[in-house]
């Protein structure tokens, strides 16, 4: 297709016009004067040239000649369209336009990747997706004035993506956050592209980023941090924008932190509160902080798949007034904290799989525990958000227009706490280590990068992991029936899991529904309530299998918390000497006591 000056292309339009009206007189008597070959190719000049009289023209054929098809018409300009002027394929100039302005790589996926040198900056995207469609359109309006079909924009993707897998090289991207030898960057998401470099010398605003970040329709910017903006204080003003107890802010500073490391597991951060106790408000401004999107909170997921695919979307996982979850979607919840991946049928395949696979932090809000499953639990930092007074609610629009006026400076007094506590992790050691180790560690430096007393943020910490043992007994049947057991029963207890669902059934006085109803489900409910217990000192461990079934022994362990707890059950009229006994007894190790009820 010809390129025209203004003046010269209303002259071809206006002939163009002229030779289709003719055609279109003629249909009338012959249906086949409008699809002529000479027409056709004036059909697809005009309507680059000029849509307005091309749509016109179009319904003018119509009414001319009801017998004459509008698709056949459609698609024979199509096939014209892909000719241009110099006989070659409208596609092949496409393509060889966009590779000329872009290079092309692919990721460990085998997808494929653009990376695109602009005057002030360099934009990276996944050819297949609808950040490099757009740029496609607009260079293509750029060159030509003309849109492009939705059918040639395909073929040059389709065309582009295999030219990246087949001749580019394989590159390493990123989504907001990324780890390397000097540190970690950070993508702003700002229309720049800029990053900010995080390592020993502190954190550094940076035009151009060494390592390559791609984005999301949904990202949003990060505010541009300022030096110049903190005094040393302006972290506090965080405080001033989020509900939270001031025992439980070392906490939230170190989740924040923590969702900006991609190398270390994340734990969830659980927001749990009465209604009107700005939860959603504390949950959007964290985000603010970490990954901004356009859809900052979410409701509940309605399967396993939608997680996944929020995570594969936004950097961080932010779903907001749940009520529940199901075991499946807390389990999808462990999973994205450690990292992992969900695997179905690839549609119109018999066996492919379609694999979404990554590692997330997460956050939540509900007012009653979200986090109920054992696995979830020792995920979760679990924050009690307290009620607010009527006297200190504050409309949702003043309280947003003071958090922008503040959030640039609160962001910049992040990444300052961030390089401080960046030199500090290294050196900090852990005498006890939790589930959550990196976190805790992390956690440790923050307390003392703000020069509190060593060791502040493990108690705390410890705190929180020994009330999210008991939040996952609490309301576990299997756990209330076994409580009761263990403060009448003497230790070692050695019996099959058959024996142990008959001795505790009688005991359980939650939902009857909850509990298992085979010896089977009953052991693998205390397989999911093992290291709970371990960690309050009774050892519930499972033996194998025997002629009678799968057997079980539980002890209390050396040190453990175990006799305070579920002290041995006795008569009232128990001697002092009598419990003694009995209490060494159940020291003993003892392979004796088979399954014996009390």
């Amino acid at each position: 297709m010809s390129l025209h000056s203004d003046s010269a292309a209303a002259d071809v339009a206006t002939h163009l016009q002229q030779q289709i009206e003719t055609a279109i007189a003629s249909s009338a008597e012959d249906v086949g004067a409008a699809l002529a070959p000479s027409i056709i190719a004036a059909w697809a000049e005009l309507r680059h040239l000029d849509a307005g009289a091309f749509a016109r023209l179009r319904k003018q054929a119509k009414k001319a000649n009801a017998d004459l098809s509008l698709a056949e018409l459609d698609r024979a300009i199509q096939r014209a369209d892909a000719e241009d002027d110099g006989g070659g394929s409208t596609l092949d100039t496409l393509v060889a336009l966009a590779r000329s302005r872009c290079e092309l790589f692919h990721d460990a996926d085998r997808q494929a990747i653009a990376v695109i040198p602009m005057d002030d900056h360099r934009q990276v995207w996944r050819v297949q997706s609808s950040g490099f469609a757009d740029w496609l359109r607009s260079l293509w309006w750029t060159e030509r004035r003309a849109g492009l079909q939705d059918t040639l924009l395909k073929a040059a993707l389709a065309t582009l993506a295999a030219a990246g897998i087949h001749e580019g090289e394989s590159v390493q991207v990123h989504l907001r956050a990324a780890r390397t030898d000097d540190g970690y960057y950070l993508d702003l998401g700002d229309p720049l592209w800029r990053v900010v470099h995080i390592g020993d010398a502190g954190w550094q605003l940076l035009e151009t980023s060494p390592v390559l970040f791609i984005r999301t329709p949904a990202m949003r910017a990060l505010p541009v941090p300022n030096p110049h903006l903190w005094d040393g204080r302006d972290l506090d003003r965080l405080w001033d924008h989020i509900n939270v107890r001031t025992e439980d802010r070392l906490l939230v500073l170190a989740w924040l932190l923590d969702c900006l490391r991609p190398e270390t597991p994340f734990p969830a951060l659980e927001l749990v509160g009465e209604q009107g106790s700005a939860k959603s408000t504390t949950q959007s401004v964290l985000r603010d902080l970490v990954d901004p999107n356009k859809v900052p909170l979410r409701g509940r997921p309605k399967t396993v798949e939608d997680i996944f695919v929020a995570a594969a979307n936004n950097w961080l996982v932010s779903y907001e007034n749940l009520s529940s979850l199901t075991a499946e979607q807390q389990d999808a919840l462990c999973t994205l904290a450690t990292g992992g991946g969900f695997a179905a049928r690839q549609l119109f395949t018999n066996g492919e799989e379609h694999v979404l696979q990554t590692k997330r932090p997460v956050i939540l809000n509900g007012i009653s525990v979200i986090a109920t499953r054992p696995d979830l639990i020792d995920r979760v930092v679990h924050l009690n958000v307290p009620p607010i007074p009527a006297s200190r609610r504050k409309d949702d629009a003043v309280a947003r227009t003071a958090w922008e006026s503040d959030r640039a400076a609160v962001f910049t007094g992040l990444l300052d706490l961030f390089a401080l506590v960046f030199q500090m992790v290294p050196a900090v050691a852990l005498p006890i280590k939790q589930r959550m180790a990196d976190f805790e560690r992390l956690g440790e430096a923050v307390a003392l990068a703000l020069r509190q007393p060593q060791g502040t943020f493990q108690a705390r910490y410890a705190d929180l992991v020994r009330s999210g043992i008991d939040r996952a007994l609490d309301d576990n049947p299997v756990a209330s029936a076994l409580d009761k057991f263990l403060h009448r029963e003497t230790l070692p207890w050695i019996g099959t899991a058959g024996t142990l669902h008959k001795l505790l059934g009688p005991l359980c006085d939650s939902d009857r529904s909850l509990w298992p109803r085979s010896p089977k489900g009953f052991s693998n409910e205390l397989r999911r309530i093992a290291a709970a217990y371990r960690m309050k000192g009774i050892d519930l461990e499972s033996r194998g299998h025997t002629r009678r079934g799968a057997e079980w022994r539980i002890t209390r362990l050396p040190g453990g918390q175990a006799e305070h707890e579920y002290p041995v059950w006795a008569p009232a009229d128990t001697t002092r000497e009598e419990l003694d006994a009995a209490e060494a007894a159940a020291r003993r190790p003892s392979r004796t006591r088979k399954g014996t009820s009390p």
